[in-house]
């Protein structure tokens, strides 16, 4: 299945590949919501959730490369952003169309493959480039903490 963690995505950091298992465990849950037909409140309450860790997520992991120096950081940020704009963009059309279940799924589908797509070459990217500067990609940046109840939205 799509949402869930496979060891080939593991990018060699704990702090970050824990994170990511945490993403997908949330993309996994609104996937769950859509096909069960929990509703457009329930389905909303999910997408907001994931759209806060997105942005959680993402802010801390361009923190640790801005710390590192890493010289991918803008394009990777690109990337972080053109995925942030589509988790808008869901959240846009759930508003709009409602309980919609198949076009929730497409589009959550769509996520996930661009997801495993980023864990398994930019983020594994980054992390090759801490370790060969002698990093370890479980600095000041990566907390690896929780989004909630830090003021995100």
């Amino acid at each position: 299945m799509l949402t869930q963690w496979h060891e080939d995505m593991a990018t060699g950091s704990e702090a970050v590949d824990k994170q990511h298992r945490e993403l997908l465990r949330r993309v996994d849950d609104l996937l769950k919501g859509a096909k069960s037909r929990k509703g457009a409140e329930e389905v909303g309450r999910l997408m907001w959730f994931l759209k806060k860790y997105v942005r959680w997520h993402f802010r801390d992991e361009e923190k640790l490369m801005l710390e590192a120096g890493y010289p991918g950081y803008q394009s990777h940020k690109v990337q972080h952003e053109i995925f942030f704009r589509e988790v808008l963009r869901l959240e846009s059309l759930h508003v709009e169309q409602g309980d919609n279940t198949l076009m929730i799924v497409a589009v959550i589908t769509a996520m996930c493959e661009w997801l495993r797509s980023h864990f398994n070459k930019l983020d594994k990217e980054f992390i090759d480039f801490l370790k060969d500067t002698g990093q370890n990609g479980n600095g000041n940046g990566g907390s690896c903490g929780s989004p909630e109840g830090n003021g995100e939205q």
